[in-house]
């Protein structure tokens, strides 16, 4: 901690706002080391140099120069945020295909995004174990890590208020002790619908690829900006409560990403917003930290620009399933924007329980009513519903550019063969067409990849039948991955990923830029660490060993006695 006057101010407003919200210091030691990660969503570590170049991030620039060091590692497949938060917090994920998927055993999908779900996925990949975060606190994630808060996290939604329940007292204190961040927030919560707008219409008259609009100027004003400004004032309060560990996921660039581009002028200007956060948590750290903190600035994946399967070829892949090659009229598949108002009304069920609303406060009535749909705005469009169709012999669900397929009427999982029978030519259609880059199916027990050139086993096959994996990574490292992948319980009977042009990739969900699947950047985050130790993190091929380097580093036991037995792959620092 260095002392300053503007130390002492943000140190005793801290310590206002702690008493006035009753959050307690942390009961942890205090000579023990703790670490803070920011998580950048979805930026990788090309685009992490496209917009340090542009000016878009100095003080993460200052940071590289000086105290850190930015190295890329690999995310490993599928590169979702919900699989990768798992492999990151309990360094596990045996069971999470995707960002969607069919749960077999109900017939129900899967949606990592819809609070009950992820209790459940995070459960499940957790395995027995505590959680990399059980004694911190956890922003805006999808899993919650084992930690003691946490806040805007899908699988503890309605778990942990924040802010607290507030009087209409507490409120007012609020704003005269952190006046500008909380007027700022409210400033650039309005202000960024209409520049939301603006960025769309605009791109639209270049006629650049936009995906479709619906309230997503609404979504990205709440769970961008005011979210993203609590988000910081909370990571704050941590630092001088003492949490020993503290994981925050900043979202705006990944929205709007997918919106308008990863490349877009609009996505790197989310940047500029999200490198002033960084500036704030790392002046805290500097100036009222109880105890000693190690700073981590990081991305779980990268994003790839996209065009949608059915803008390119005029029809769903479930459409070309049922349409070539194969007699399944009945295909569907999972929807993705047809039941945004039954989740949002779901998810605020769900949020009812944890935010009272004080009727006899017209303050707190109304905080209460904005927090609601705050949470509606910001959680519906995210989430899906199955489409009424659920006894289809096929159904494909789709997670960005990947698509688990399954076929519905088989009692067990069906092999290659069994497919060909149900389907005549579906196989050969699949590898053959050119919006799909390569096909997963399963083969008397073995794991095979059907390509635009051939057929290969992917547990069995030399480095030159393999050489058409090299467009999109290492063979070697890229071959058990998508073994492992197409192994887990959950996996489609079929799993198809977007094909890959060297610049473009095609995606099956209506997204501008996407991820989850293979090809460009989507595989290729950045941890910006401090400088001793950021090369253990090149070497890392899979989000489950930056689980082992933390826990290392900090001395976490994160393993059940249940679980001890089951260990993630390891990687030798370099």
């Amino acid at each position: 901690m260095r002392f300053s006057l503007r130390g002492t101010i943000a140190a005793l407003k801290a310590a206002a706002t702690l008493r006035r919200l009753q959050l307690p210091m942390s009961e942890i030691e205090r000579r023990r080391r703790g670490f803070v990660v920011i998580q950048i969503d979805a930026l990788s570590f090309d685009d992490l140099h496209r917009a340090l170049d542009g000016g878009y991030m100095p003080h993460l620039k200052a940071l590289l120069d000086s105290t850190h060091r930015a190295e890329q590692w690999r995310s490993g497949v599928p590169s979702d945020t919900a699989a990768i938060q798992c492999a990151l917090m309990y360094g596990s994920k045996p069971d999470i295909p995707g960002f969607y998927w069919l749960d077999r055993s109900t017939g129900k999908p899967v949606i990592c995004s819809w609070p009950l779900d992820m209790v459940s996925v995070e459960r499940r990949n957790a395995q027995g174990r505590p959680g990399l975060f059980r004694h911190g606190s956890v922003y805006m994630g999808m899993a919650a890590g084992g930690a003691q808060r946490a806040v805007f996290t899908t699988s503890a939604l309605g778990q942990t208020a924040f802010p607290p329940k507030l009087t209409g007292i507490d409120v007012l204190a609020l704003l005269i002790l952190h006046p500008y961040r909380l007027g700022r927030a409210v400033t650039l919560t309005v202000a960024e619908i209409f520049l939301g707008l603006y960025q769309t219409l605009s791109a639209r008259l270049r006629r650049r690829y936009v995906t479709r609009e619906g309230i997503f100027p609404v979504t990205r004003a709440i769970t961008h900006v005011l979210f993203r400004e609590l988000i910081t004032l909370g990571i704050r309060l941590d630092i001088y409560r003492g949490v020993p560990s503290i994981y925050a996921n900043f979202i705006g660039y990944d929205g709007v990403s997918h919106h308008l581009g990863p490349r877009s002028p609009e996505a790197y200007r989310t940047l500029k917003a999200l490198d002033r956060q960084i500036r704030d948590i790392k002046r805290a750290i500097d100036t009222i930290a109880l105890r000693p903190y190690d700073l981590y600035i990081m991305s779980d994946h990268g994003m790839t620009e996209s065009r949608k399967f059915d803008h390119l070829f005029g029809r769903s892949l479930a459409q070309f399933i049922a349409d070539y090659g194969a007699d399944l009229p009945e295909a569907r598949e999972l929807d993705t924007a047809s039941y945004q108002d039954m989740a949002a009304k779901r998810g605020m069920e769900e949020l009812a329980a944890d935010i009272d609303g004080r009727k006899s406060s017209i303050t707190g009535f109304l905080a209460d009513r904005a927090m609601r749909l705050a949470m509606r705005i910001g959680t519906g469009p995210l989430q899906a519903g199955l489409s009424g169709e659920k006894d289809s012999a096929v159904l494909a669900i789709y997670s960005s550019a990947l698509a688990n397929v399954y076929f519905t009427r088989f009692s067990r999982t069906p092999q290659m063969h069994d497919i060909e029978c149900a389907a005549p030519g579906v196989l050969t259609a699949l590898r053959t067409h050119p919006g799909i880059g390569l096909v997963l199916a399963r083969q008397n027990g073995r794991v095979m990849a059907l390509h635009a050139g051939g057929v290969a086993d992917l547990e069995d096959s030399d480095s030159d039948a393999l050489a058409f994996l090299r467009k999109y990574d290492d063979p070697e490292i890229l071959a058990p991955q998508l073994t492992e992948l197409a192994r887990m319980p959950s996996a489609g009977d079929l799993l198809v990923f977007g094909a890959y042009d060297g610049e473009v990739v095609v995606s099956f969900e209506d997204h501008a830029g996407s991820h989850g699947g293979l090809g460009g950047v989507q595989m290729y985050p950045f941890m910006a660490a401090p400088r001793e130790q950021a090369p253990a993190f090149a070497g890392v091929t899979d989000a489950r060993q930056l689980h082992a380097l933390f826990a290392r580093r900090y001395h976490l036991v994160t393993e059940s006695r249940r679980s001890r037995s089951t260990s993630a792959p390891t990687v030798a620092a370099r």
